[in-house]
């Protein structure tokens, strides 16, 4: 007889001790009864069992899948099934919980669990997906290198580039991507290195257009006759600082190249009489910055212009006929240069600082005062007036330590050949037009304040 079928076997048979001690809710018998007892098999025309003892007529009917009516055996089952009645089994007894069923039915395998199928999807998408990102970003990076972004033709309008010294294709193209010669660095690096002269780079000005292939951009600068010159006007009165900010962005050279060198005034050839100076001493006239120029040529150029300007006023002896020394008249002639409105009015505003001198009254300048304090303005404010800085001429008699700009050749002409009068005070009353009025009285000058304050406030 198969195994399964027919009377339970004897209680105390090895088998039953094993499934007892498995699974012993899997028999359909109580243990404790005999075997015996009041049973009949099935087919055998007496289906009646003790009370008690047994529940159903088919000890295999218990299981039984109640939504299908297939009959499920333990022992039968695929490896799945079983798999499931286990787990329902040991959860139940993890949890303290009985995995019967309720009183009368036996338990009810679980179903076979779905999706089984998502787990290994999910394994795969976690492998694929680093894959595909980096694959991605590697052909990214591959194009960037070996074909990087271009644009074609010889460009259009017109811009002046400048090529420093020590520049290379690595460090222009960034420049030349800025102000939109190229459309990448990279592309003008590969252009470099197809070329048969990659390090042919020669310091300069170019004048270049916007949006070029590369290969084109790059063969324009290996061609001298592209380089250009550069005109820089510096205007009269401008002080140091505002001189060497309009070089570095008029020139092509950096601000800071134009610092980095002025750190070092010996280089500069200054007269012997600016003491290591060089404020007031940079000619104000307009400049062709040359190709291959550099920061310093500029510099000195400009040094040199002044040179040219004293000789052309025999300024060593004009200053002694003026009982001043060189150095003295160029501070006149920048406090001239800073307070005068009209260049009719310079002689005039040069002969109010002889007098003031001679009289040993303080030169009271607002221009003065704000140059201490690196400030721009026409009036000072009244903190400004107490400030301790030696440009202070309202504390301070006497000339400034140095000049506070750069005077042009009409206000060195006017400190060299002053006006008559004994005016002590003028004003500028009206900055637009640059109308100055002259008085030597107090309460007069007082008024004139109190008319340029008015035209201050209005705009």
């Amino acid at each position: 007889m198969p195994p399964g079928y027919g009377p339970p076997p004897d209680q105390d048979s090895p088998w039953i001790r094993t499934q007892r001690r498995s699974r012993p809710e899997a028999t359909g018998w109580q243990p404790g009864v005999p075997a015996s007892a009041s049973y009949h098999p099935p087919g055998s025309g007496d289906e009646t069992y003790p009370a008690g003892r047994y529940e159903h007529a088919d000890p295999y009917d218990q299981y039984e899948d109640e939504d299908t009516g297939h009959r499920f055996v333990p022992g039968f089952g695929d490896r799945d099934d079983h798999q499931d009645w286990e787990y329902a089994d040991d959860a139940g007894r993890r949890s303290g919980r009985s995995p019967r069923a309720p009183k009368g039915r036996p338990p009810k395998p679980p179903r076979r669990r779905r999706f089984r199928w998502l787990a290994p999807l999910f394994a795969l998408l976690v492998v694929l997906i680093p894959v595909a990102i980096g694959g991605y970003y590697g052909f990214h990076l591959y194009m960037e290198r070996y074909h990087p972004a271009d644009y074609t033709g010889s460009g259009t309008g017109e811009v002046v580039v400048q090529v420093g010294s020590g520049d290379t294709p690595t460090s222009l193209g960034p420049k030349l991507v800025e102000l939109g010669v190229v459309e990448s660095a990279r592309a003008f690096v590969l252009a470099a290195e197809h070329s048969s002269t990659p390090n042919g780079l020669v310091p300069g000005f170019y004048e270049m257009h916007e949006h070029m292939k590369a290969s084109l951009a790059y063969a324009l600068l290996l061609d001298p006759k592209n380089l250009v010159q550069i005109t820089v006007t510096i205007p009269e009165g401008w002080r140091l600082s505002q001189i060497v900010a309009w070089l570095g962005k008029k020139s092509g050279i950096a601000a800071s190249v134009y610092d980095q060198d002025l750190k070092n005034p010996a280089s500069l050839h200054l007269p012997s009489f600016a003491k290591g100076n060089p404020e007031g001493f940079l000619f104000p006239a307009t400049y062709e910055v040359l190709p291959h120029e550099t920061a310093l040529g500029v510099l000195t150029a400009m040094v040199q212009r002044f040179d040219q300007e004293a000789n052309s006023l025999n300024l060593a002896a004009a200053a002694r006929q003026a009982h001043l020394t060189e150095d003295q008249v160029i501070i006149m002639a920048s406090l001239v240069q800073a307070e005068g409105g009209r260049i009719s009015d310079y002689p005039k505003i040069a002969r109010v600082i002889y007098n003031r001198l001679a009289q040993q009254i303080p030169l009271q300048l607002d221009s003065t005062v704000l140059y201490g304090l690196g400030k721009f303005g026409i009036i000072a404010s009244n903190e400004d007036l107490n400030s301790s800085s030696p440009y202070n001429t309202y504390k301070v008699k006497g000339l400034t330590p140095g000049p506070i700009d750069s005077p042009g050749a009409a206000a060195i002409e006017a400190v060299l050949h002053p006006a008559s009068g004994n005016w002590l005070y003028f004003v500028t009353v009206d900055p637009k037009t640059g109308l100055t009025k002259f008085t030597a009285s107090e309460a007069q000058f007082e008024q004139y304040r109190a008319e340029l304050e008015h035209n201050l406030g209005q705009g």
